[in-house]
């Protein structure tokens, strides 16, 4: 496959300079994939909500950089689904997180959805070969309460 990319420069044709990015390429039948400091990875536009998009020039795969993160698809932008999340950690409800944020419901589930599927992916990546113990709960919640109690007795 041979690519060339033009730049009209001050009247003059030349190829688009390839620079390192931080990104790699995401299609598996890619001889250059999950590779780093390969120059295979070029800018190529942006999409509607401001996302830069970008090409291998090894296999022709157009991706962004959000693929397979909770921001691939969605139209929120990063800044808002921080937000999103820092009040779903915060133990607030989903009615709550729309009301405060100015979300539609759907897209506070949306987010949610995803964030837990990244989760749940990086957990399963992560925490392999841990060799944990079951630990009883309820002997922990009655030391938990014993202590409150002793507490406000001597408080």
């Amino acid at each position: 496959m041979f690519n060339i990319f033009i730049v009209k420069k001050k009247g003059v044709l030349m190829p688009k300079q390839r620079r390192k990015l931080d990104v790699t390429c995401q299609n598996k039948a890619c001889r250059c994939y999950s590779k780093n400091n390969v120059k295979n990875i070029v800018r190529n536009g942006k999409k509607a909500n401001g996302t830069q998009s970008y090409k291998c020039t090894e296999c022709g795969q157009q991706f962004v950089r959000t693929k397979g993160t909770p921001l691939y698809y969605s139209k929120l932008s990063k800044k808002e689904v921080k937000n999103i999340c820092s009040h779903l950690t915060e133990k607030n409800s989903f009615r709550g997180v729309a009301r405060v944020t100015k979300h539609s419901l759907n897209a506070i589930y949306r987010v949610a959805d995803k964030v837990g599927k990244q989760s749940e992916k990086l957990n399963e990546k992560f925490l392999v070969d841990l060799n944990l113990e079951t630990i009883e709960a309820d002997e922990i919640f009655s030391f938990i309460k014993k202590r409150k109690k002793i507490a406000s007795a001597r408080g």
